[in-house]
């Protein structure tokens, strides 16, 4: 029988309850400890009331119905097409069940902290030593081309609630959590070989990244792996992308870095250690030509201590849109940027001038070392005249 229900722990604590109401939205009310000792787990949709608070008709079309902070804990693109396939051979059609029912297979799987109960969530062991990773890609392809596999109980438990176009699993190695990623259907060979690039120039160039590394393979130039942020020494982290706490659609263009920064400044408290790494990620995004910087690829994380932080950068590599353009506008504009546009967004941010010249200026020039993957790259040559002309600034005085 389907679900109408469900809790929602943290750390063992009873957050809120989720109810299904007559026109299948998902309703949601703190539990009444939750009010006494915790926090918001959505500032600007969920405030720490004891209203029942009920998610607006768009939700519907974006997240099935939920607010933004759970629609969070299921998987898209590659999480959920495993999700089907496991729920199908189980003799489970789609059509069958509803929102509450998805999360309840998450259980307490899930990315970021959030618990779900009852679960349904699937128990079995898993012997993972000696495991090849070439043999996981492999049946990954064969899913992704609709075809069955043999492994797919297997693939599905390790996947979790990931999500993304590429194939991904999470695995615990030494008391520490790590994603693993695996090459998407039009993916070259390369593409594990250039993210870790990517990762290894972005924390040159100063940005805030967990702990990245390539796993060697012997049909393609290895597979990209990251530490998890939202993993502690087996603690779980509380995490939720600006997907999430804007109600926005990633699938679509829906906002601009003018909007993030400004998201930073009321959430972590104006913190300028924050507001520098969101600036020198969108300058590295505009860089090296990561066009599918979309609002699910930033995250916050929540603390006690700390409070509300900007989660360390993931997802930084290189990327196309079909509709040739960044996802995030940049001062309004999705292509064309240029220095003066990456600088407004800055300044207006309450950066210095100083700072964003000089940022920006570095990350063009150590940026120069990810060329190999950049040049040639489109037909019509539209990055490589990008790079140039932002590279053109380098050469005019800063301020």
């Amino acid at each position: 029988m389907p679900n109408k229900s469900l809790d929602v722990y943290y750390k063992g604590t009873m957050v809120c309850r989720l109810a299904e109401t007559p026109d299948r939205l998902i309703a949601f009310q703190y539990d009444a400890g939750w009010l006494r000792s915790g926090f918001s787990i959505s500032p600007f949709s969920l405030p720490l009331r004891p209203d029942v608070f009920v998610p607006d008709e768009r939700s519907r079309e974006r997240f099935g119905g939920l607010f933004g902070v759970f629609a969070d804990s299921l998987p898209d693109s590659w999480g959920e097409l495993l999700l089907d396939r496991y729920l199908a051979s189980h003799g489970i059609k789609e059509e069958d069940i509803g929102m509450l029912d998805k999360l309840s297979y998450i259980g307490k799987s899930g990315m970021g902290a959030l618990e779900y109960y009852p679960s349904n969530e699937a128990d079995y062991n898993m012997n993972l030593a000696g495991i090849d990773y070439d043999t996981i890609a492999r049946e990954c392809s064969q899913l992704l081309d609709s075809r069955p596999s043999d492994q797919l109980d297997l693939i599905y438990k390790l996947a979790g609630s990931s999500g993304g176009t590429r194939p991904k699993i999470l695995l615990s190695e030494d008391g520490r959590d790590w994603i693993v990623k695996f090459p998407a259907r039009k993916d070259p060979s390369i593409s594990g070989r250039r993210e870790y690039d990517y990762s290894i120039c972005a924390k040159d160039c100063g940005i805030k990244m967990t702990e990245t590394g390539i796993i060697p393979s012997n049909i393609c130039e290895g597979y990209f792996k990251t530490e998890r942020f939202d993993r502690n020494n087996g603690d779980k982290i509380f995490s939720v992308t600006f997907t999430g706490l804007l109600e926005a659609d990633f699938r679509a263009p829906s906002c601009d870095y003018g909007t993030f920064m400004k998201l930073v400044r009321v959430l972590t408290k104006d913190n300028i250690s924050d507001k520098e790494q969101m600036y020198m990620v969108m300058c590295f995004n505009v860089a090296t030509h990561n066009l599918d910087d979309h609002t699910k690829n930033f995250s916050f994380t929540y603390s006690e201590n700390a409070g509300w932080r900007l989660a360390p950068a993931y997802d930084l590599t290189y990327s196309e849109t079909y509709w040739g353009e960044h996802t995030t506008s940049v001062n309004g504009k999705g292509r064309d940027i240029t220095r003066d546009d990456l600088v407004k967004v800055g300044t207006e941010a309450g950066l210095t001038k100083e700072f964003c010249y000089t940022h920006l200026n570095e990350i063009l020039e150590k940026t120069k070392s990810l060329d190999q993957y950049l040049s040639g790259s489109n037909k019509d040559g539209k990055h490589t005249r990008l790079r140039t002309s932002l590279s053109e600034f380098t050469r005019t005085e800063v301020y």
